[in-house]
């Protein structure tokens, strides 16, 4: 099937992007927020130092490409928000991200007038990833993770699919029935989620019209689109630097804080710091309560996750080896501990961690969700965590690697349905 990320859309604007962030102002305007960054205290450790311009590149690209479409009146469907870099339409794409990106995520982009009215067209696979269409003001300058004032789930559209499990929603001001998104006046950004629990799970196609375009519309202009991004990056660095002082409290490394519900209830996470030597890991272990999407992910200090394509920084529910009650126990260590759900720091001594609950039963055990989670000697792991040896290692990686190379494919997910 054609890969549904592939898309002349996405070709425009990425290739726009990267075109944008190479003008002089705009690469100005980088170096100002460079030195904003390199008074954080987090630029003062070995890690964050290192870090500190891969997560100032992520974010500029993220701006830009948010920029790149950010015409309300002549909308587009953009695969933004996602780090690790890609070798497609004949270009390199460094790779773009805010707080804590999810690998298992596809996170497409839809700017909309807030007094307008628009239709997204949707179509899922026969076994899609847990799937979310979230609707949410806008703050200044892009600079905030925005107010969410509705979201439909996978769960609310798949009964209303036809045939061929395609679905229309309509999105405007007025109330309306269960297939429409109600916006409000202002600047709206809606996003579509795709969390992949096995890689091999294949998007939804997304596409989307305004129904009631300005008469007097002109497509805006390359200074323009440059101008807003210069514009808005002092307020959206700032932010996202900042991300880490109050994401979760800043809590005690090698503790989990939550789990707490997520806006529109479509889920719950948990997260905190790791601070390890070299002969530790945090052992860790979870209830999935019966979701139907479970992650694990880490980051470094900036909350940027390294690529997950070759290292094992992230395991979802196609990854993991559970204990024989169902729960799951995951090592995060710098070395192979020879555990089978081994979260590997990528070199990073210092970073974020966080996991994932999607697609949640009605009132899950939340008293249940996390179980243990305690900083250990590597040679002190009990013997009844689940292990891998070599020939499996590489196996889990190699498997890993194949699925991942299917997102930049234009055939994508040849065998999906």
């Amino acid at each position: 099937m054609t890969n549904p990320l592939y898309t002349p859309d996405q070709e425009a604007a990425e290739k726009l992007a990267l075109r944008l962030i190479e003008w002089a102002d705009i690469r100005a305007a980088r170096e100002a927020a460079r030195s904003g960054m390199l008074a954080d205290p987090a630029a003062n450790t070995v890690d964050g130092n290192l870090a500190l311009d891969r997560a100032l590149d992520q974010w500029v690209l993220a701006l830009a490409m948010r920029e790149a479409n950010g015409d309300t009146a002549d909308p587009r469907v953009t695969w933004n928000v996602s780090n690790p870099p890609r070798n497609w339409f004949g270009h390199v794409y460094h790779g773009a991200a805010v707080a804590i990106d999810n690998p298992d995520n596809f996170n497409r982009e839809i700017p909309i007038d807030g007094d307008a009215h628009y239709e997204i067209d949707l179509q899922f696979s026969e076994n899609p990833p847990q799937f979310s269409i979230v609707i949410e003001m806008e703050p200044k300058h892009h600079a905030g993770l925005g107010h969410n004032i509705g979201a439909l789930t996978l769960q609310d559209l798949l009964p209303h699919c036809d045939e061929a499990r395609r679905v229309t929603v309509t999105v405007g001001p007025e109330e309306g029935g269960p297939l429409h998104l109600q916006s409000q006046s202002g600047r709206i950004q809606i996003y579509t989620r795709d969390s992949q629990a096995d890689w091999n799970q294949l998007p939804a196609q997304v596409s989307v019209r305004r129904l009631d375009p300005p008469a007097d519309w002109k497509p805006r202009t390359e200074e323009e689109i440059a101008a807003a991004i210069i514009a808005d990056m002092p307020a959206w660095v700032r932010f996202w630097r900042g991300f880490k002082d109050d994401f979760l409290g800043f809590p005690d490394p090698n503790t989990l804080v939550g789990p707490n519900g997520r806006d529109g209830n479509w889920g719950y996470l948990a997260g905190g710091r790791f601070a390890l030597a070299n002969d530790e890991a945090v052992l860790i272990t979870l209830d999935p309560v019966g979701s139907y999407y479970t992650g694990f992910q880490i980051t470094d200090p900036w909350t940027i996750a390294p690529d997950p394509m070759l290292r094992l920084a992230s395991l979802n529910k196609a990854q993991i080896t559970p204990n024989p009650d169902g729960t799951v126990t995951y090592a995060i260590a710098l070395c192979d501990p020879g555990v089978a759900n081994w979260i590997d720091t990528c070199g990073l001594h210092e970073g974020w961690m966080l996991t994932r609950w999607q697609g949640v039963p009605e009132n899950p055990p939340k008293d249940q969700m996390i179980r243990d989670v305690r900083l250990v000697k590597i040679a002190d792991i009990p013997g009844d965590v689940p292990r891998a040896d070599l020939a499996g290692r590489h196996a889990q990686i190699a498997a890993r690697t194949a699925a991942f190379s299917q997102r930049t494919s234009k055939e994508g997910w040849i065998d999906a349905a």
